[in-house]
């Protein structure tokens, strides 16, 4: 029965730079493949391969961020943990948010020279739940070595409890 999952971006697909750094240590891992899908039909998919599961961990990437943090909201009997990458909860769809995870099984990563989704957004939208954020020198990709080690550090907290 999986119990991590990684949500790719937008522009992205399920096995892209993200999902093979992750992967490779965490061989578990799963991702959904969610290309050419609005919000509403990235739910419906999500509510229904999460449907029936308990203690999931969810990385978020970009858009796949905003889901993740949307179907916690929705579900949270479901869900242990998120890591949210430069999730897109800058938009009306992030506002409705209403929950999260305590902070002790959330980590929120951002690059700070993000032309994509704004990082003032990002730690206000940290804020109004009383999460850190992590901020990185990167950019929205988070494709440097530091911002690659911090994902895998932040994901080792939050699902193995490290």
């Amino acid at each position: 029965m999986p119990t991590l999952f990684f949500f790719h971006g937008l522009e992205s697909g399920p096995h892209g730079s993200k999902y093979q750094l992750i992967k490779k240590a965490f061989p578990e891992l799963e991702s959904p493949d969610f290309q050419n899908m609005d919000l509403q039909q990235r739910i419906a998919k999500a509510s229904e391969i999460t449907q029936g599961l308990t203690g999931v961990t969810l990385i978020g990437s970009s858009f796949g961020g905003l889901l993740a943090a949307r179907l916690y909201s929705m579900y949270p009997e479901r869900f242990k943990s998120l890591v949210l990458l430069a999730p897109a909860v800058h938009t009306d769809e992030g506002e409705l948010v209403a929950e999260l995870p305590p902070a002790s099984r959330i980590r929120v990563i951002h690059g700070k020279s993000d032309e994509v989704v704004p990082h003032a957004k990002v730690a206000e939208f940290c804020k109004r739940f009383g999460i850190s954020l992590i901020t990185v020198e990167d950019e929205h990709r988070l494709a440097s070595e530091t911002s690659q080690q911090t994902m895998l550090a932040a994901l080792d907290e939050v699902y193995t409890g490290a």
